[in-house]
């Protein structure tokens, strides 16, 4: 098609050409231009066509990428009252609720290859809340003791460091490493010693496992995805799987793209 309508072009230049230098044979130059002037109408509903296509392959591959999702109800104090782990600006439009394990090789995947760009483009300029609860799984022993550390070092503000090492050391889960990524992180070990053997500490995570399993999570990654108003999420997508930046990308601007103006 592009090489038709390039020839198309030269052909009319040419006839040009041809009109202003040499008006000779002036029927058959008339006859030549009509002949153009249809094949240029042609040409332009053809283009039209096109245009039309290229706008739903472009749809088409938009949705492709889009994973399959469900729509969960309006979720009141998302945020847990304040009491889970949170990072972005309190004034962000879109929140996002993960909930992970820390043996899952999926979510360190997640980790590795999507968190930190979505914390940049998203949560650190102000436009996304994100959250994070637990659901260590039954058959990743280790999950449920990574958990309790993590949560542990929140009470000491460290709890995003503490996480970033627990992924980054997934096969060393453990006591040992624990220990030594609070000493690390310069923690009360005291304070974090005791935390660990808290009660409190399972029962916190059971209520996310409980909250989870409320809203039809299974595995993990999972994501629960929403605009914010008056401290709700207002009927925000589960979406399951290690998913790439790109399609958080697609699903973000596209809640952004809803948000009611000033």
């Amino acid at each position: 098609m592009l090489k038709y309508i390039i020839q198309l072009i030269f052909s009319l230049l040419a006839l040009q050409f041809i009109i202003a230098c040499q008006p000779q044979n002036e029927g058959k130059s008339q006859q030549e231009i009509s002949e153009l002037k249809q094949d240029i109408k042609q040409l332009r509903e053809d283009i039209t066509t096109i245009g039309s296509q290229v706008k739903e392959i472009h749809e088409i591959a938009t949705n492709a990428q889009k994973p399959q999702h469900k729509t969960l109800p309006t979720q009141a104090n998302f945020d847990g009252g304040g009491q889970i782990p949170l990072m972005g600006d309190a004034q962000a439009q879109l929140a996002i609720i993960e909930f992970s394990d820390y043996q899952c090789p999926y979510c360190k995947r997640f980790i590795d290859q999507t968190f930190t760009k979505l914390k940049s483009n998203y949560v650190d300029s102000g436009k996304v809340k994100y959250l994070t609860r637990d659901f260590p799984l039954a058959f990743h022993p280790k999950a449920q003791g990574a958990a309790i550390a993590a949560n542990c070092s929140l009470q000491q503000n460290a709890y995003w460091p503490m996480r970033a090492a627990l992924f980054k050391n997934m096969k060393q889960l453990g006591d040992p490493l624990y220990q030594q990524t609070a000493v690390e992180l310069a923690l009360d070990m005291g304070k974090f010693s005791e935390c660990l053997a808290d009660k409190a500490m399972a029962d916190k995570i059971a209520q996310d496992i409980a909250y989870g399993r409320s809203l039809g999570i299974k595995g993990t990654p999972s994501f629960v995805i929403g605009r914010i108003e008056n401290n709700q999420l207002i009927t925000p997508k589960l979406v399951v799987g290690a998913q790439s930046y790109e399609t958080f990308v697609l699903l973000l601007d596209e809640l952004l793209a809803k948000q009611p103006q000033d």
